[in-house]
């Protein structure tokens, strides 16, 4: 498993994994089910121009294909010390201890290149195994968010997990 940037080459690999209803639902809005071919070249060539110190989307790549994708999202005025980490791996994949060393890998990196301090999280409370992929890579749960997201008609209490820079 490494990560690599996103190039239109995987647009093929992003549709494939990324059309799942399973996965789109413990994800924000932004990530689309179905997921279409033009959603990967839009989120690729966004993934290209943006500024790589306050944005950074790689994609989890395995024997070649990407099968998934995390980033992180520097915040701005008074949150420039905090960035928002973000993941998602294709079903096939799941339960392998590939995403536990994609986050770990992503922290590296983004304490490494970037002035921040803080790294955080939020997950559907209801999602187990992404609260346990965090607590592994070293997370800590700070706090419920009651009733804080509203998907697909339905509200749900969100988790804030954060891991700081040690």
């Amino acid at each position: 498993m490494e990560l690599k940037e996103w190039s239109l080459d995987y647009v093929h690999d992003l549709v494939h994994h990324a059309n799942n209803q399973i996965i789109s639902r413990n994800l924000g809005n932004i990530f689309p089910y179905p997921y279409t071919e033009e959603d990967a070249v839009h989120f690729i060539e966004f993934c290209q121009t943006q500024d790589l110190q306050k944005i950074r989307n790689l994609a989890i790549v395995i024997d070649g294909q990407a099968v998934g994708g995390i980033g992180i999202t520097v915040g701005s005025d008074i949150y420039e010390k905090s960035a928002e980490l973000g993941y998602w791996l294709g079903e096939d994949y799941w339960g392998k201890g590939i995403m536990t060393k994609a986050v770990k890998q992503m922290v590296q990196l983004s304490f490494q290149n970037r002035n921040i301090i803080r790294l955080y999280a939020t997950v559907f409370s209801h999602n187990l195994g992404s609260c346990r992929l965090l607590e592994k890579n070293g997370f800590e749960l700070e706090g419920v968010l009651k009733k804080a997201v509203y998907k697909n008609g339905h509200l749900y209490d969100s988790k804030l997990y954060a891991l700081l820079r040690e």
